[in-house]
C-alpha cells in the first residue's frame, strides 16, 4: 500500500486491538536510503512525553494510522533520530533543485511505500504548477535541498513522469 506523508503526519498510533498509545509528531529520514526510519511520537497528557518508533517496528503504516504489536517499541531513547534530522532535514518544505543547482520548487508531499517506508514519489510545487518527480531521478537529500537529476528539468520529463506515475500509481 502505498500512502501520502501528509496522510501519516499525526496519525494515530494504535495496538493491534485499537487501543491508541501515540500521535506521529514527526517522521524521521534517512535521506541516504530516501526512506523512513521511523517516528517520533507524541503522547499527550499534563506533559508531553516523546518517544521514538523504528519503522520496521511497525505491523502497518496507512491513512491516519500506524499499527503496532507491543507499547514496548516506543522508545525514550532518540538520540539517533536526532541525529537523522540534523544530518537529513524534513524533507517537506525544503527546496528542490537539479544537479546543475536550478530550482525547480519545493517539496510539498511524498508518496511512501506503507511496508518498506521507501519514498516513491515527490511532489513539487513552482509558481502554482505541481509536479511529481520519481525517486529514481534522486541524487540527494540534505536539510536545506533535495537534488535531481539534471534531466527532470527537460521539457519532455514531466509528460513522461506523470504517464508513468498514472498507470504505476
Amino acid at each position: 500500500m502505498v500512502v501520502e506523508l501528509s496522510q501519516i503526519s499525526n496519525a494515530s498510533i494504535r495496538l493491534t486491538n485499537g487501543q491508541k498509545l501515540a500521535t506521529v509528531d514527526r517522521v524521521i529520514f534517512d535521506g541516504e536510503k530516501a526512506q523512513i526510519v521511523g517516528f517520533q511520537t507524541a503522547q499527550r497528557a499534563v506533559i508531553t512525553r516523546f518517544s521514538r518508533l523504528d519503522f520496521d517496528q511497525t505491523l502497518s503504516v496507512g491513512r491516519g494510522e500506524v499499527v503496532i504489536d507491543d507499547q514496548k517499541n516506543l522508545q525514550r531513547d532518540l538520540k539517533l533520530f536526532d541525529q537523522l534530522r540534523h544530518q537529513y532535514g524534513h524533507v517537506i518544505g525544503v527546496a528542490a533543485k537539479t544537479e546543475a543547482g536550478q530550482s525547480i520548487g519545493k517539496i510539498t508531499d511524498l508518496l511512501i511505500d506503507g511496508e518498506t517506508g521507501l519514498i516513491v514519489r515527490f511532489y513539487l510545487n513552482h509558481y502554482l504548477r505541481e509536479r511529481i518527480i520519481p525517486r529514481q531521478f534522486l541524487v540527494s537529500i540534505t536539510p536545506r535541498q533535495i537534488i535531481f537529476k539534471d534531466i527532470v528539468n527537460q521539457p519532455i520529463f514531466d509528460q513522461v513522469a506523470t504517464a508513468g506515475a498514472t498507470s504505476a500509481g
